[in-house]
């Protein structure tokens, strides 16, 4: 059965699906303007809510200070006393009155907006109930496109070409994803390196403030902290290396990745303490590893800067490949109904 063929033989349907789609494709655009409208009046009535909650505590203070007034007691008198109790009485109501007024009208006012929140939950709704029917309608009728058009149409080589070409670029795409997805993945491995040596810089950092304040001092608890210090270094640079090793394992063209290690000194990092306030040349070691570990920091520094950046190229290529497939996508999409449409319904012939 020829092409031509199958398509008059499946008209009624397509022209279905054709119309279904036509008739909800508004709700792809109205869904997000709904959301957001919805979302606006939701705020609004928050707000309006809050300042009625306001009004009604401090109602409530106003009203028990103002029957304390009025009250039998030491105030009551010395206002009686003074001949201003009821003056003051009367204008602190009238205040109050005014504030009770605007809060009525707030309370008028939320009411309008648990009208409009009812209204925008509907429309809503609708536009979710539009937009499943809608995509239910592309869904079925690029399958029957594709059966119309599945394989070689030499009748029809330009969509052959916008069929090969999308494919292509479908590909491409996936591949960039696939890319984006490993150099993140990279970058966050190289993150918890960063910290990893941060924390082992800190605890040497830590472990020579010690030795120098207790350079001379034989308490053993002291020697205790030291090597805790150090024990923590060491777990931290080891945790740094693992870390370097398996990002090292993932993408090998890291930059600068071969020219970073990070050293473990077993003098330093493994070593069971007697008395190491007293020893120089030890001092001097943890100074040395140090050194080494803070120079590894910098560096890591400038290889995560670098992969961030070659992450951020990625994914703006990754962006702008996907919305070229889009319009890929649409101008195929678009071609295929007119070719149809064209069969079913042939134009009228051209007349100069």
């Amino acid at each position: 059965m020829s092409l031509d063929q199958q398509i008059q033989r499946e008209s009624e349907r397509f022209q279905i699906l054709f119309n279904r789609l036509s008739e909800t494709k508004w709700s792809e655009t109205a869904i997000p303007e709904a959301q957001s409208r919805l979302m606006a009046c939701q705020e609004q009535a928050r707000r309006v809510q809050d300042k009625i909650n306001a009004f009604n505590s401090a109602a409530d203070k106003e009203h028990k200070r103002l029957l304390d007034i009025k009250g039998h007691g030491v105030r009551h008198a010395w206002y009686k006393v003074r001949g201003t109790l009821e003056q003051r009485v009367d204008e602190q109501e009238k205040v109050w009155l005014k504030e009770f007024e605007k809060c009525k009208e707030e309370e008028e006012h939320l009411t309008i907006l648990k009208g409009e929140i009812q209204s925008a939950q509907t429309f809503l709704h609708q536009c979710q109930s539009a937009y499943d029917e809608y995509v239910k309608s592309k869904r079925a009728l690029d399958g029957l496109l594709e059966h119309f058009f599945s394989g070689k149409t030499p009748s029809y080589p330009d969509e052959d070409r916008m069929e090969q070409n999308l494919r292509n670029q479908e590909k491409h795409l996936v591949n960039l994803q696939n890319h984006q997805r490993l150099l993140l993945h990279v970058v966050q491995l190289l993150q918890r390196a960063h910290q990893a040596v941060a924390i082992s810089r800190q605890a040497l950092n830590e472990a020579l403030n010690m030795n120098t304040f207790d350079m001379f001092s034989s308490s053993s608890f002291a020697d205790m902290a030291v090597s805790s210090c150090l024990a923590k270094a060491r777990n931290a640079a080891a945790q740094a290396q693992q870390l370097l090793n398996e990002a090292r394992r993932l993408y090998p063209n890291i930059p600068h990745i071969g020219e970073l290690y990070i050293k473990q000194d077993n003098l330093v990092f493994n070593i069971m303490f007697d008395n190491i306030f007293t020893d120089i040349h030890m001092r001097q070691t943890i100074q040395e590893a140090m050194h080494r570990i803070t120079r590894a920091e910098g560096m890591l520094t400038g290889i995560l800067m670098a992969m961030k950046e070659q992450l951020g190229r990625c994914e703006a290529e990754c962006f702008q490949k996907s919305n070229e497939v889009k319009r890929l996508a649409i101008e195929h999409f678009t071609t295929r109904v007119t070719i149809v449409k064209n069969i079913i319904e042939p134009p009228p012939p051209y007349q100069s």
